[in-house]
């Protein structure tokens, strides 16, 4: 018959330390992932804020441009001011205040 070895403690304490290497790195690379992706759908919805604010730049430096045309302070004076030249007339719809 043939003898059984007995496996020494070393071993299985060799086993124990490559499983628990191996479980950590498994675990290491599961927490890189998700945070990868989260750092990704962060990075996404950063640059759709930058693309609204860099429209919002080109907006406010069109009306910064335009702010000092004739055109400009006449169109603003009759729509914020309600504003009108003295040979015109202000017709208000009475409907369309009702609603």
């Amino acid at each position: 018959m043939k003898r059984r070895r007995r496996k020494s403690p070393i071993r299985k304490i060799l086993w124990f330390f490559l499983l628990l290497l191996v479980v950590s790195g498994f675990r290491t690379w599961y927490i890189q992932e998700k945070e990868g992706r989260r750092l990704v759908e962060q990075r996404e919805i950063t640059q759709a804020q930058i693309d609204l604010l860099d429209e919002e730049i080109q907006r406010l430096q069109h009306t910064l441009d335009n702010i000092t045309d004739d055109e400009y302070i006449e169109a603003m004076a009759r729509k914020n001011l309600k504003m009108v030249k003295e040979d015109e007339w202000v017709l208000i719809d009475i409907q369309e205040e009702n609603d």
